[in-house]
């Protein structure tokens, strides 16, 4: 990159040297041969500071004279370019000597680091005098076309192209570097593989460019020559491919012709042996991979000539860097051949139009990564309108759907209410005549004369039927006030056993209840009214389910370690297995008794208001066993009084 900004400043600026190079069908086998020539003035003067002999087997030698007082003294800084020059000799000739003497040797073949100045073209370090001429031999040999450019500066002015060099090798650097970025920007965005093409591309030119101005070779001070073959082959063919991809993706060469990628790849596929064959004649890997360069600008023309056909170019603006890339690469070609003048514009022309084509593919890439933002905030923000539309629709759907379950619920809870005054109602009416009946059939026991057996059993049979209803009457009335929310649970500090002798000093001595406790007291946090109305619900009900109705009834209190359990045992015919999980149900019974259908309702709602349950089980040998279970505040042992009570 430097050599397009001031290297080659000779072809600008007055030239105060003279550039003389060997006749074109002169022979000169070596050094003293190519004196012998030039002192008997077989050497042409040149023009420019270039030279080109197209194609050749022959060694190209130039002369440089620089006359005295030019002002370069004490060092001069010679330059031979460009960098692919395989090896440059550097004679000086001294006046009356025969044999030249050999200075140094550089080129892309010489090892960087056994180069005079370890740099990326050939380049050395000369003394002036300034009293009399200078004059040098340059032997130029090349596996590529025989051509270079000579010229010559001053300390300052090579510093300051140092300066130039590293500024635009720091540039290209970055824009790697932003190509890279971008391309992992946008394929974030839209992962449809442009852009990783168009980074590959980018990538691949810039390596090329490092190769042709000898940085590669710099950077990998490779001593074999076979690995400098092999990575000149491996970069030139990589961006064929870099540019396979990305011209047949951008420019959609398939849907145009289905035959124009295939075609495409097989040139990249061909690259690599036609940089065998090129190394195997002798030549450099470059001019085989030149070679299929020119096959694929041959395709990629015949893709455009197809879109021309149908009235469409994709991508014009790559197409004019394409067209101008390919015209300053023909005026390269002919200037290499001697046709055309051989100065650094027509060497280095092609490569300035690829390096303004790479930073407006840089610039394209920039611009489709910020369009692709704007796409993506834009697509955010549909989606974000959408979904508040979408929210403001789902709360008035909500708040529809809950107005219409509130006024369902509404109607439940008045039909419920109207079913609960009605069974209220009822349960009054039917207590009252089934009290009166009751009372009648009691009175009737008091007649002096005995009632016949028939009479009498049908009286018993009433009087079982009214005691039934009023029982179920009185049940009904208690559950109903129990489902209204003006009932609420108490919780006071409660001390079980104490409580329990009161509960159970509310029933006769003669009813078969006993009572089992622990030696220590245990608090609990409990209603004591619905405590006692549930245990006396589940005391009751096994007395009446007892198997003769005078088996013994037995409460039980076992203390565990976070909760008490109150065990209510009877002997009567016991629980279902498939019964059990529904017992406490409302309104659910086992057998022709409604008694149990409602009081064991009441007591698992007491249990849950207390954080209990209640359970059922088998007891032994025959029975039912209730567990109502409480958690429990903590323990203490009971005083003498109260053991004594």
């Amino acid at each position: 990159m430097s050599m397009i900004f001031g290297m080659h400043h000779a072809d600008t600026l007055p030239q105060p040297w003279t550039l003389r190079a060997s006749a074109k069908a002169l022979v000169i086998q070596d050094e003293m041969h190519a004196l012998q020539h030039y002192r008997q003035g077989n050497f042409e003067a040149l023009s420019g500071p270039g030279v080109a002999r197209g194609m050749s087997s022959h060694d190209l030698w130039l002369a440089l004279e620089l006359p005295a007082g030019m002002r370069l003294a004490p060092r001069a800084y010679v330059t031979v370019a460009p960098a692919l020059l395989d090896r440059v000799d550097l004679y000086q000739v001294v006046p009356g000597e025969s044999r030249p003497r050999l200075l140094a040797s550089s080129g892309y073949k010489v090892q960087p680091s056994l180069r005079p100045l370890p740099l990326r073209h050939a380049e050395f370090d000369v003394e002036v005098h300034d009293r009399r001429a200078s004059v040098w031999l340059i032997r130029v040999q090349s596996r590529l076309y025989t051509a270079a450019l000579v010229s010559v500066q001053s300390m300052g002015e090579h510093q300051q192209g140092e300066l130039i060099e590293g500024f635009m090798v720091g540039v290209v650097l970055l824009l790697g570097l932003v190509s890279l970025t971008l391309s992992l920007v946008v394929r974030y965005w839209s992962p449809d593989g442009y852009a990783l093409n168009l980074s590959w591309m980018v990538l691949g030119f810039i390596s090329l460019m490092g190769m042709w101005h000898g940085y590669l070779r710099l950077w990998l001070d490779w001593p074999s020559e076979v690995a400098v073959t092999v990575l000149d082959t491996l970069v030139a063919s990589g961006t064929l491919w870099a540019f396979y991809r990305w011209a047949a993706s951008t420019m959609r060469m398939k849907r145009y012709s289905p035959w124009l990628p295939w075609a495409m790849k097989l040139v990249v596929l061909m690259s690599l042996p036609a940089c065998a064959m090129a190394v195997m004649r002798g030549w450099s890997p470059l001019l085989g991979a030149a070679a299929a360069a020119g096959v694929m600008m041959v395709v990629v023309f015949a893709g455009i000539a197809s879109q021309l056909g149908r009235h469409r170019i994709e991508s014009p603006m790559y197409l004019l860097f394409g067209l101008i890339a390919a015209s300053l690469v023909v005026i390269k070609t002919l200037a290499e051949r001697g046709v055309l003048p051989y100065t650094s514009g027509t060497a280095y022309g092609w490569l300035i139009a690829l390096s303004v084509a790479c930073f407006a593919l840089l610039l394209d890439l920039l611009t489709r990564a910020m369009d692709e933002r704007q796409l993506v905030r834009a697509d955010r923000d549909r989606l974000h309108a959408m979904l508040l539309h979408e929210k403001s629709q789902l709360e008035l759907r909500v708040s529809d759907r809950a107005q219409a379950l509130s006024t369902a619920n509404e109607a439940l809870r008045l039909t419920e209410a109207s079913q609960r005054e009605l069974l209220s109602m009822a349960s009054h009416e039917f207590r009252t005549p089934a009290a009166m009946i009751k009372g009648t059939l009691d009175a009737m026991e008091c007649v002096a004369e005995p009632l016949p057996h028939a009479v009498a059993q049908k009286v018993e049979a009433l009087r079982t039927a009214s005691s039934r209803l009023i029982f179920l009457a009185n049940k009904l009335i208690a559950h109903d006030r129990w489902r209204e929310l003006s009932v609420k649970p108490q919780l006071r500090s409660l001390w079980v056993r104490e409580w329990l002798l009161e509960v159970l000093g509310d029933y006769d001595d003669d009813v078969p209840v006993r009572l089992k406790l622990p030696p220590e007291e245990v608090e609990v946090r409990a209603d004591a009214t619905l405590l006692k109305i549930a245990l006396q619900t589940l005391i009751d009900n096994a007395l009446v389910h007892s198997a003769d109705g005078h088996s013994l009834v037995r409460v039980k209190l076992v203390v565990m370690p976070q909760q008490i359990e109150i065990q209510v045992i009877d002997a009567g015919p016991g629980i279902a297995d498939d019964d059990k999980p529904q017992v406490f149900e409302r309104f659910f019974s086992v057998g022709p008794d409604q008694s149990r259908g409602l009081g064991l309702s009441i007591v698992a709602a007491v249990a849950r208001m207390h954080g209990g349950h209640v359970t059922v089980s088998d007891a032994q040998p025959h029975g039912a066993c209730f567990h109502l279970v409480l958690p429990h505040q903590g323990l203490r042992t009971p005083t003498e009084d109260e053991h004594a009570d």
